[in-house]
Parts: structure tokens; sequence; C-alpha cells
């Protein structure tokens, strides 16, 4: 098993490879459109990098494919602002083709995050495992 990365990790090291898996940990956000994981704890977020003009929101969009496996809305809806841990697959900004003056562009609606994760699972971080950690 790998050890899980933060989210301030993440946005730190984004020309890190593309496409790879791991397991990120943070607090679970909603959108109309869509989840977002945060970096826990709050106070040591980062703000999210800048490319040129775009300022990036920090946290990275959790990103579900059109395939079969579709997410359990009702499920991480009740574990918004709980800490998880999402096991997928990571892709950064730096990896999308520029669009002419607009810049690259990002994930999730406009385009306002710098990276995304693409799950095959998803998990509720237990009161146990906070324990061992320390955290």
């Amino acid at each position: 098993m790998t050890a899980h990365r933060s989210v301030n990790e993440v946005l730190a090291d984004l020309g890190a490879p593309d496409e790879q898996p791991l397991e990120l940990e943070g607090v679970l956000e909603a959108h109309a459109e869509g989840f977002e994981l945060l970096h826990y704890p709050k106070t040591e977020r980062i703000s999210g990098p800048k490319d040129g003009e775009h300022q990036y929101q920090a946290g990275v969009w959790v990103g579900f494919g059109n395939g079969s496996l579709q997410p359990n809305r009702d499920a991480l809806n009740r574990w918004v602002g709980k800490r998880v841990r999402i096991h997928g697959i990571l892709s950064s900004y730096l990896s999308l083709p520029p669009v002419g003056s607009l810049g690259r562009g990002g994930f999730g609606p406009w385009g306002f995050w710098p990276a995304q994760i693409e799950p095959y699972s998803v998990q509720r971080v237990t009161a146990e495992e906070r324990r061992e950690n320390a955290v």
C-alpha cells in the first residue's frame, strides 16, 4: 500500500508525471457541479498556483468519468466536511494543451482547479485511523 499524500503536497508538485495512481487525503467539499478535495488541516492550506492572470483554487477537483463506475452522491454528500481518502489517477493543468491566449485552463467548472483526481475508491477516514496517525 502506498502512503497517502496531502492536497498541499500535490499542489506543490504539479510538475510530477500525470496519470499515476495515488492515494490523496483531505476534506471533501461539495459544489453544484461536483466535489473538491481540500487540504487538512485548514490552517495549513496554501493558496492555489497562479499561471499568468489565472489564479487556481487551492484544492483538487474530484472528476468522475463517464464510464460505468459512478459516485454514490448520497454517501458523498454525507461526507462533506469530513476527511476522506481517495485512491485514483491524478492529472494536472500542466498536462493540458494551451488554448491560444487563454492559457492551459484547468479542471472542474470554468477550469478553476489546477489538478483533478479520477477516483476508483473513496473512503471515509475513520476515527481509529486518525488516532493511529496521531493527526
